[in-house]
């Protein structure tokens, strides 16, 4: 369509063409879009990083927060939050924001051209190398108070590093007050250093949909839990339990993914954090796909590893006959 034929105020899409999605997005935000970093929402209490933001294959931008109602919030949405404005007097307010409100459509017309294109980009994942050493007495009581052994370690394929670097950087050396461990699924790595910083708690080369704990499951199996971390997983396997793990509440489980557990086990559930995150990102995917989604009191702990550090093997396996996953 000419834009000379579009009415004022102009269309979501013809503001986005104008503008592109990133720059309406980071104003009403008021920070730069980083898809490799996690956010706070600004516009709710929020006290811990979580939330991301993504460029769907269709080339629109989305910020991901699924502690909120809708999870996806696009740059229109973020603007709405923001001002207070709601549709469509949010389309004035932006143009009004972006001077753009009284410029004649020849105007407009000579903006477009010269307007940055900005095209969703690749994210590429990081290079990871590895020096790995044997764990010692005090990583092994780490693990322990969680219910794994060194033995669900060597199953996991969970080491000890010397030394990481990341794109031939070094990233960690060797610190026993502050250890590092590597997960590996299939051929890619994520660095975990538990008693870190959280910002720099991670850092991983997996992407997408990989499922963390996929390569250890059996080929057939009653029943089977989708949890959010390793840590969980293998605390669930100590118990007996076979569970899997997607990468974050922010990263939902593939149809590809679901299908193949689907035909393998005979009965799915899912069991996240007990935060607003991951009650909303269970109940999500539990919709979804039709997966029942298990709760427990937050007073517990925040999560299956936790639960049983707290309070024990005992009571943790009575929490799970109670799920009825034992």
């Amino acid at each position: 369509m000419n834009l000379e034929e579009i009415e004022i105020p102009l269309s979501t899409k013809a503001l986005y063409k104008l503008l592109g999605e990133e720059r309406i997005m980071a104003y009403y935000f008021k920070e730069e879009v980083n898809l490799r970093k996690k956010y706070r929402n600004p516009f709710r209490k929020d006290s811990q990083p979580g939330c991301c933001f993504k460029w769907t294959t269709t080339g629109n931008l989305y910020f991901v927060d699924y502690a909120m109602a809708n999870g996806y919030y696009s740059p229109l949405d973020i603007a709405m939050l923001a001002t207070g404005y709601t549709y469509p007097d949010i389309l004035t307010k932006i143009e009004s924001d972006f001077n753009l409100i009284n410029l004649k459509f020849e105007d407009k017309n000579k903006l477009v051209l010269e307007a940055e294109i900005i095209e969703p980009p690749e994210v590429i994942p990081a290079d990871i190398k590895i020096r790995i050493m044997p764990f010692t007495d005090k990583d092994l009581a780490y693990w322990g108070q969680f219910g794994i052994s060194a033995s669900i370690l060597d199953y996991y394929n969970i080491k000890r590093i010397d030394r990481a670097w990341i794109n031939n950087v070094m990233w960690y050396m060797n610190d026993n007050e502050d250890p590092c461990y590597r997960y590996k699924e299939k051929d890619k790595f994520k660095l975990y250093k538990p008693l870190g910083n959280k910002k720099f708690k991670f850092r991983s080369s997996l992407y997408g949909g990989i499922l963390e704990g996929y390569t250890q499951l059996p080929l057939r199996g009653t029943k089977l839990v989708i949890t959010k971390g390793l840590k969980d997983v293998m605390t669930l396997h100590s118990a007996g339990i076979n569970a899997v793990a997607v990468r974050s509440e922010n990263t939902p489980m593939s149809e590809n993914a679901y299908e193949i557990l689907k035909s393998r086990f005979d009965k799915l559930y899912l069991w996240f954090d007990a935060d607003d995150a991951g009650i909303n990102g269970a109940r999500k995917m539990s919709e979804r796909y039709n997966i029942p989604f298990l709760q427990h009191d937050a007073e517990l702990g925040k999560d299956p590893s936790d639960i049983y550090r707290d309070h024990g093997k005992e009571k943790f396996t009575q929490l799970c006959k109670l799920l009825t996953i034992i």
